[in-house]
């Protein structure tokens, strides 16, 4: 196994959540208090001939039973190829994936003590997110999250946002947490930023979006980067249905009375599909001047939706496997599709989550190749400012102070000519947005929504 990446020449000691270092929480760990590390750890120093293992949990059933099955099948893929190239160290990888369940912290703790996960990945919901924070640094484990929306998770600086686990903030980041994927902070940034590159003549915007705290944190970006590009308009409607809806003609219905030149969504997974079929049915679409949707630009959502996805909305996502052009990006494809084409479970095309899935393997393999352990403490400080350059995204940075990942988000037309492996539509003329924590502290001024990044 081969190394992919580089790192930065100093490793940061920046301040994190609530004031505490990154060091000082190694420190603490190595000492025996409360945070705890290699009493955790499945294997250590990351020698003899033990498998390394990596647990992950995501929704495997219910409202997003497809996106967490996408995001499995993208670690599947990444830690196959490992294993077949050698392993790392001449260790294979050993994955096991749970589903949230009833009880996802429950769930964290037996990966970790009883699997003896050395890696954790995760997770399917930002509320669920939030709430496991703090199991995962008392575990003190390394987990990368690579389907999270909310930019709490990645926030640190506790003294300006406040602490969200001391009940009076949104600062939530952790010490031994990362994130992959882009973030709403990202993916609305380039939402609104579309919005006035395109729309200037429009003023009319409606949201629909799931009651809970992704579809909530969504509007208000949106809003609040509107706000900063200088954007003039007028809030007609705004709906909340609650999450896993199964009739949203109400909301809908509310919407369309409104009058909305544009509509703002934020839906995903099978709440995506509720949404299109019954806005399609009522004729929303052709009332409008565009439908945005923040993560439903998947092929999961597409395939599901069949001809009833119509051509010329702007649906988004973290990742879209056209959209970049890179030898990294068409190996995973390539390999996704030869491993899934006859599995009628998964749809043969990488999901949103395909793209920070894969890397999130593949920097944890980088980093126990390049440290020859995996001690938490080892990973932790190799990951911290690391650029994966193979990512089938273009290479990413983890931050080091954030541990956030610097990814693009895209953003595309729907089609149904797209060139997709089902039936149903794509993405065309797909665009790819990013921005820097600074830009958006200067676009969020005065909103009081932390950036994540």
């Amino acid at each position: 196994m081969s190394q992919h990446g580089e790192r930065p020449h100093e490793t940061s000691d920046s301040k994190l959540s609530g004031g505490f270092s990154r060091r000082g929480f190694l420190a603490a760990a190595g000492s025996g208090a409360t945070i705890s590390l290699a009493g955790c750890a499945g294997n250590g120093n990351g020698g003899g001939d033990e498998p390394i293992r990596i647990g992950g949990v995501y929704l495997l059933s219910g409202l997003a039973e497809a996106l967490g099955a996408g995001s499995e099948a993208a670690a599947q893929v990444a830690v196959d190829a490992i294993n077949e190239d050698g392993g790392i160290n001449g260790r294979e990888i050993e994955l096991e994936v749970r589903d949230h369940g009833d009880d996802p912290q429950a769930q964290v703790r037996s990966l970790v003590q009883e699997f003896g996960a050395d890696l954790l990945l995760g997770m399917t919901s930002s509320g669920v997110t939030l709430n496991t924070g703090p199991t995962w640094e008392e575990l003190g484990v390394p987990v990368t999250l690579t389907d999270i929306g909310t930019p709490w998770i990645t926030e640190h600086d506790a003294d300006t946002y406040g602490d969200y686990y001391e009940g009076d903030g949104q600062a939530a980041g952790i010490p031994n947490l990362f994130r992959t994927n882009s973030h709403t902070g990202h993916m609305t940034y380039g939402i609104a930023q579309y919005t006035a590159d395109n729309y200037g003549d429009v003023t009319r915007i409606a949201n629909m979006g799931p009651d809970y705290a992704y579809g909530q944190q969504c509007w208000d970006y949106y809003q609040a980067y509107l706000d900063g590009l200088g954007f003039e308009y007028e809030v007609v409607e705004s709906q909340f249905p609650e999450l896993g809806s199964g009739d949203m003609t109400p909301q809908i219905t509310n919407v369309m009375n409104a009058d909305p030149e544009i509509v703002f969504t934020s839906f995903w997974a099978s709440d995506t599909v509720t949404f299109t079929s019954q806005a399609a049915e009522a004729g929303l679409f052709e009332n409008v001047v565009d439908v945005f949707d923040t993560i439903g630009g998947s092929a999961d959502n597409f395939e599901s939706l069949g001809d009833t996805m119509p051509d010329g909305l702007h649906y988004s996502g973290w990742y879209w496997p056209d959209a970049y052009g890179t030898d990294e990006n068409q190996e995973f494809v390539d390999l996704y599709q030869d491993t899934y084409s006859d599995d009628d479970n998964i749809t043969d095309y990488p999901t949103f989550t395909g793209g920070s899935t894969w890397a999130a393997i593949q920097i944890y393999a980088d980093a126990i190749e390049e440290t020859g352990s995996t001690e938490p403490e080892d990973i932790i400080d190799f990951m911290e400012g690391y650029t994966l350059e193979n990512d089938p995204r273009g290479s990413i940075t983890l931050d080091p102070d954030s541990h956030q990942a610097n990814a693009s988000v895209v953003i595309g037309e729907s089609s149904q000519d797209a060139e997709v492996p089902y039936e149903g539509a794509g993405m065309v003329n797909t665009e790819e947005y990013q921005i820097t924590r600074d830009e958006a502290l200067d676009l969020l001024e005065g909103s009081g929504l932390p950036p994540g990044m």
